[in-house]
């Protein structure tokens, strides 16, 4: 069944019947308690320090493409979260809000360029986009110094644990004034609230508010299962084509209301679908995918660290995936667009 979405997003439609399908798939599958166990999430500090931390990294977790550590087989927010980590350990005024407000763009780039190089090489930094992050860094210590006394987790507090609130101090409704966080999409606020959730630091009082994380490796898996259909050409050969975009609202809203079907469907709540179609999309279906060749992008699989299988010589949504079988959905990408969303 697809279903327009509304009179003005003609482009695309929503594949009900084939967002159920993938959600019963998702239903018979176990999530492994260990992925909840990593060090990022576990390390032993104080709240407000832990707040920092994935406050930060979140923040600047946007387009990451080109981030990595080829050497230590790390890559995106899997390599954030070991440079935060050592951040932590040894240069913590990197997340403290008190001495970001009295940086300036400049030094601040250059002491992110330094912890995120390979032997603190400047030369060798794959974090690119310095400027913007910085800025963006210098945003959030400026706001919480002069609004919340240095400390986010007062930050935090202030939302009282609510998404939407009477008062607008809900979580969706005084972070987007930070310019880092003003998605419509609230894609960087979910996924902070995810972390802040599965480390046991918040509860959220009105979970039937929450969006999806859509992030762009889930949409390019969305596009290629088919539960979001593309009905005009143009935006079919842009996709296909990788051709840069000036916005993608049309398919990334199409993704979160897939994701909500799904999420019900498989009776695992919206925010638990990360944990896996983000580490499906970064491994499993991306230049390389598992259903056509046998193999993953990454080594080991991303999505093995998440799911627990008996064997992965190929992909558990093979039978309902319509990429795994038809090489037009199979080109899919994601929509190529320049943005601090995600």
């Amino acid at each position: 069944m697809l279903k327009c979405l509304n009179d003005v997003m003609q482009k695309v439609v929503l594949n009900k019947k084939k967002c159920t399908e993938i959600g019963n798939v998702i239903n018979t599958l176990k999530f492994r308690q260990t992925f909840l166990e990593r060090d990022f999430l576990k390390f032993d500090d104080t709240i407000e320090n832990r707040m920092r931390l994935y406050f930060f990294s979140v923040a600047i977790c946007h387009q990451t493409y080109n981030l990595a550590d080829v050497k230590k087989n790390l890559f995106g927010w899997d390599y954030l979260e070991f440079v935060f980590m050592k951040i932590q350990k040894h240069n913590p005024e990197l997340s403290d809000p008190e001495f970001l407000s009295k940086c300036s763009v400049e030094e601040l780039k250059e002491k992110l360029a330094y912890v995120f190089a390979k032997n603190h090489s400047t030369n060798i930094c794959t974090l690119d986009n310095l400027e913007e992050r910085a800025g963006q860094m210098i945003e959030i210590g400026k706001f919480t110094n002069k609004k919340f006394n240095n400390s986010i987790t007062n930050l935090i507090g202030q939302a009282k644990g609510f998404l939407l609130n009477e008062d607008n101090t809900g979580f969706y409704e005084f972070l987007p004034s930070l310019k880092v966080f003003s998605d419509p999409q609230r894609k960087k606020i979910s996924f902070l609230l995810k972390l802040l959730i599965d480390t046991g630091l918040i509860k959220i009082k009105d979970p039937e508010n929450l969006i999806p994380i859509m992030d762009y490796h889930m949409q390019r898996v969305l596009l290629r299962m088919g539960c979001v259909e593309v009905i005009d050409d143009k935006l079919k050969n842009d996709l296909i084509a990788r051709k840069p975009m000036n916005s993608d609202k049309e398919i990334r809203e199409a993704c979160i209301e897939a994701m909500r079907i799904i999420s019900r469907v498989s009776g695992f709540d919206v925010l638990k679908m990360n944990d896996l179609f983000w580490p499906l999309g970064r491994s499993c279906c991306n230049e390389i995918t598992l259903c056509r060749t046998g193999k993953c992008e990454k080594s080991p699989c991303s999505l093995l660290s998440a799911i627990e299988f008996e064997k992965h010589n190929s992909c558990v949504f093979e039978d309902v995936c319509l990429g795994a079988s038809n090489d037009e959905y199979l080109r899919y990408w994601q929509p190529v667009v320049e943005t601090h969303f995600y």
